[in-house]
């Protein structure tokens, strides 16, 4: 078949239960409803020959290792029943962090260092189905005001022989629809424990995904580091309120939350213990000063840098 239409794509993502091996997502049961997907199937560097001839001209190459790279953008929402992990979650798991579901209440997410999750994913591209294992990556956070707040998702996987297949017949029930970020929506939000009002949010958890390429079983994705950082755009407070100046000279450390959603069941918790703020800058939202913060996600006791809960 030719012509394959761009629009045409699902994906299916699956936590593997051992590293590597393909959990064989369903279209039923996995399909990831997305909001766009990249993928590259064959990412990676061919090989140089150096070799010495009597005329000019590109040297030779030889092929070297591949690895599938994804990227794909998600609507951040919750599950639709309280205590229930929402389907984007193998997602978030396969970035390096930990789930703890409390029935009925809520269902929590923390990174984590050591022994993350992997994840398989089958791309269908229209007719051209590209399959990875052994995914793991980074995600990040955005909420801006009057916009869809959606969750930006970066991974590397093992490749997988590439084929022709049709796409199946998927279900995404599971995603329910997003609340826009408004002051309807969104609440609690607060910057070293005083309450502001913000225009933009991004959050980039910065983990650091590699290929582990050795000769071997080893070679896999491994997760190595993490460094979250945001920005956050806020009208700029009275001093007596809160010297993001004085905050920003002294380096000073302090909490941040955030809450979107009213009702149990989509309801999304963002909290951060250790939130350094960098040096503002001004910018102008309809004639209003605002000041654009820089954000740094500290861990407290380890593994708490940033705590979000779904309920």
């Amino acid at each position: 078949m030719a012509g394959y239409k761009t629009r045409r794509r699902l994906l299916l993502a699956k936590i593997e239960t051992t590293y590597g091996t393909d959990a064989a997502p369903d279209a039923m049961a996995n399909a990831i409803l997305t909001r766009s997907v990249s993928v590259t199937p064959m990412a990676g560097d061919d090989i140089e020959r150096p070799l010495d001839r009597p005329y000019f001209g590109n040297a030779p190459r030889v092929a070297g290792e591949k690895h599938v790279e994804l990227e794909i953008q998600v609507e951040l929402a919750g599950s639709g029943a309280a205590g229930t992990a929402p389907s984007w979650a193998p997602l978030l798991r396969a970035c390096g962090f930990a789930e703890t579901v409390n029935a009925g209440t809520d269902v929590i997410y923390n990174p984590i260092t050591g022994n993350e999750e992997s994840l398989s994913c089958w791309i269908h591209r229209d007719g051209v189905l590209h399959k990875f294992t052994g995914g793991r990556g980074n995600v990040s956070f955005t909420l801006d005001v009057n916009g869809i707040p959606y969750m930006t998702f970066r991974f590397l996987g093992l490749l997988a022989p590439i084929s022709n297949a049709a796409i199946p017949a998927s279900d995404t029930s599971g995603f329910i629809a997003p609340l826009p970020v408004t002051s309807q929506n969104t609440s609690n939000f607060t910057l070293h424990g005083t309450a502001l009002s913000y225009s933009q949010l991004s959050i980039d958890m910065a983990v650091n995904a590699v290929k582990h390429q050795v000769v071997g079983p080893q070679t896999s994705v491994l997760i190595t580091d993490r460094a979250p950082s945001g920005t956050v755009v806020v009208e700029e407070p009275e001093l007596a309120t809160l010297d993001l100046y004085t905050k920003a000279r002294d380096a000073s450390l302090g909490t941040f939350s955030l809450t979107h959603g009213t009702v149990a069941g989509n309801i999304v918790e963002f909290a951060a213990p250790k939130v350094g703020t960098g040096s503002p800058t001004e910018q102008d939202l309809n004639g209003v000063q605002m000041l654009s913060v820089p954000l740094t996600i500290n861990p407290d006791a380890g593994n708490d840098e940033l705590v979000i809960t779904v309920k």
